[in-house]
């Protein structure tokens, strides 16, 4: 899959501007707030998801205009397609000029992987990011995941709405069964699907890693649940599996009711990151802790081409800052098989690129550069 040919109009800082893309690969280069990372962020958002910097649409059309519109015109396996997204005060989506009723439609058309600064905290910060890297990243080759973790979503919602309200109106505890069972249910299918996709993530990422770091070091990923043992196989729904998810839920409902909060359950997972046997989080420099994030992204992208059979644009914002010449090198040249985009304000980064090409960008105008190429 890749990028044939970009058009934006009144895209944030960007008035009009057309891009035939590389292949290969593709360096967007230029000062802060010229309009790389808005390049990615329409380009995003033809993979149906939502803005990655979290801004609506009607913060995404430029200052004064009516709407912005992004013309994508993309390769698959079988055929040229074209995405035309238009959005101001109505949202209108085409897929080769044949309206979508959602935006959620455009799943499963145009894959994508978006690496930006933020996705650091999938390493750094707490276990709620390394969370959503996971349902976003399922989801995206499930759908059904998606569907089971809204529903999950809402009983936990009622249940903690219940815990709050059984010691001020003095209701039963057994109230609580309906909502346990439902959640016994739900955790378990998605606490299933979690520990299978990160076990195939951990045996692709560590050849990544492996790659990044010259065979240096070594990635583990360990999936940590509240309720299962790491000892527990966690591969066919069972109903054995529902009775430990369900009992772990009622050992600790003494403790749920006096915290009025569930503080059991596939909401308060996690996954440890661990470089040579050692946390990431807690040891791991600011270079390796950035080759960690970056090799989740890839590692998402190659399962993504595994299952699917596609192979996903990637997009990597801002990614070469704080990595040495061995992981640059292996960014620029070594992502075998797929389409990347990468922003960068220092083109001295990219010197060792072999194969793609070079636009340079500012004041949302864009310019192909590629001497030396």
């Amino acid at each position: 899959m890749r990028v044939d040919k970009l058009e934006l109009n009144d895209y944030r800082n960007i008035k009009k501007a057309t891009l035939f893309p590389h292949p290969k690969v593709n360096i967007i280069y230029g000062k802060n707030a010229q309009g790389k990372t808005n390049l990615l962020e329409s380009i995003w958002l033809c993979s149906g998801n939502k803005s990655f910097r979290g801004a609506k649409e009607s913060q995404i059309v430029q200052f004064e205009k009516p709407a912005f519109q992004i013309l994508l015109h993309f390769s698959d396996k079988e055929r040229r397609q074209c995405i035309r997204y238009l959005a101001g005060d109505k949202r209108k989506i085409f897929l080769n000029e044949v309206p979508l009723k959602t935006i959620s439609e455009l799943a499963g058309e145009f894959y994508c992987v978006v690496f930006n600064p933020d996705d650091l905290d999938i390493v750094k910060g707490g276990p709620s990011y390394r969370r959503q890297f996971l349902d976003t990243a399922i989801s995206q080759i499930k759908p059904i995941y998606g569907k089971y973790l809204s529903q999950y979503e809402n009983v936990l919602e009622q249940r903690n709405v219940l815990l709050k309200e059984i010691r001020k109106q003095n209701y039963s505890e057994d109230m609580l069964d309906i909502w346990d069972e439902q959640l016994a249910k739900l955790g378990t299918i998605l606490s299933i699907f979690r520990k299978d996709y990160l076990e195939k993530l951990k045996i692709v990422g560590q050849k990544i890693y492996s790659g990044f770091s010259g065979g240096k070091e070594k990635i583990e990923m360990e999936y940590q649940s509240t309720i299962y043992p790491n000892s527990t196989e966690l591969k066919i729904y069972s109903d054995k599996l529902i009775s430990e998810y369900r009992k772990i839920l009622l050992e600790f409902r003494e403790e749920d009711i006096r915290i009025r909060s569930t503080t059991k359950g596939i909401h308060r997972d996690d996954f440890e990151i661990e470089i040579d046997g050692l946390s990431a989080k807690q040891f791991g420099s600011q270079g390796q802790q950035r080759s960690c994030a970056i090799t989740l992204k890839l590692s998402e992208a190659a399962l993504l081409k595994n299952i699917t059979g596609e192979n996903p644009v990637i997009l990597l914002d801002d990614v070469m800052s704080e990595l040495d010449c061995q992981r640059q090198h292996y960014i620029l040249n070594k992502v075998k098989d797929f389409q990347v985009f990468i922003t960068c304000c220092d083109l001295s980064n990219t010197l060792q690129l072999e194969e793609g090409k070079i636009f340079f960008v500012e004041n949302g105008s864009f310019a192909e550069n590629n001497n030396g190429l």
